[in-house]
C-alpha cells in the first residue's frame, strides 16, 4: 500500500470506530435515563396506547390565540398533552372539561394542555364554542385546515398525543378520556417532572 494511502486508511478506521462506539455504546442522556411509562398506565391512562416507533413532534403550523403562527415542533422542551379536537365532535365536547381541569392542576412552563381545533372558523370559533361549553383556562389553537387531524390523527376525533420535554411521543389515545383522574394527574406530575 503506498505511503499517501496509509494516512487516509488510519483516519477512515479512527472516525469508523468512533461511529460505532457512539452507535453502541448506553447513553447516560435524561431522555433514556427516563423510567419508562408502563408504570403509569393504570386506572383510565390504561387505555393509553404506546407508539411502535420513536415519534417526535411535527413540523405542523398550528396558530396561537393572538393569531401569530408557530410550528407543533417549536414548542419542544415542555410537556405537553396535545389534543385535536373540533366543536362539532361530540366526543371532543365530552372531555374538553376534563383537560381544562388538567391544565388547571399541572399546567406551567413545563406543562401544557395544548388542545388544538380544526374548526374551519380557527380562533374565533374555538373562543365561540369553549365559551359556549363553559370551558375556561385553555389556551387557543387552531390549525383549520385540517391536515393535522388526517396525518396525525387519521381524520378521527379526538385524538391526543403525550410528549415528552423532549419531545417525543410517549403514549397516544384516540376517544376521550377522564384526563384529570387520580392515575392521569400521577402520569402527567411524572411526565412535567421528567420521569417518564
Amino acid at each position: 500500500m503506498p505511503k499517501r494511502a496509509i494516512l487516509p486508511a488510519i483516519i477512515l478506521v479512527v472516525l469508523l470506530g468512533a461511529a460505532a462506539y457512539r452507535l453502541f455504546s448506553p447513553s447516560t442522556t435524561a431522555e433514556h435515563s427516563a423510567q419508562p411509562i408502563n408504570s403509569y398506565l393504570k386506572g383510565e391512562m390504561a387505555k393509553l396506547s404506546l407508539p411502535e416507533a420513536p415519534m417526535g413532534l411535527s413540523d405542523h403550523i398550528i396558530m396561537r390565540e393572538d393569531g401569530s403562527p408557530i410550528k407543533l415542533s417549536a414548542m419542544k422542551g415542555k410537556a405537553m398533552l396535545v389534543n385535536i379536537w373540533a366543536s362539532w365532535c361530540a366526543p371532543c365536547r365530552a372531555e374538553m372539561k376534563e383537560l381544562a381541569n388538567l391544565q388547571k392542576e399541572l399546567g406551567d412552563d413545563s406543562f401544557e394542555v395544548v388542545a388544538i381545533t380544526v374548526d374551519r372558523g380557527g380562533i374565533p370559533q374555538a373562543h365561540e364554542t369553549l365559551e359556549e361549553w363553559g370551558i375556561e383556562g385553555l389556551a387557543l389553537y387552531a390549525e383549520p385546515t385540517m391536515a393535522i387531524a388526517l396525518e396525525l390523527a387519521e381524520g378521527k376525533l379526538p385524538t391526543s398525543y403525550i410528549y415528552g420535554q423532549d419531545g417525543r411521543v410517549r403514549a397516544y389515545f384516540l376517544g376521550p378520556l377522564k384526563w384529570d383522574d387520580a392515575s392521569a394527574i400521577e402520569l402527567f406530575t411524572a411526565l412535567k417532572d421528567g420521569k417518564i
